[in-house]
């Protein structure tokens, strides 16, 4: 085997990342579609913290647990 052959298998060739470039609106709906998933995923885990701060808090506590199921009664 010689040395470039194992070079080549260590690092991506150019060509791997071609599609970034050939499909530009491919890539940004990825991108936005990442961010959007990312997005909801730490803002229902502040909401979580939250919840359980309120509900472990040391103060004189007044939490009530609040389903969101969004059925009803």
């Amino acid at each position: 085997m010689s040395p470039s052959r194992a070079n080549s298998a260590s690092s991506p060739s150019p060509s791997t990342f071609r599609i970034f470039t050939r499909h530009p609106r491919l890539t940004l709906a990825g991108l936005a579609i990442l961010g959007t998933g990312l997005g909801f995923r730490r803002i229902s885990s502040s909401i979580r913290e939250n919840e359980l701060a309120q509900k472990n808090s040391e103060a004189q506590n007044f939490y009530v647990s609040v389903e969101r199921s969004g059925g009803g009664v």
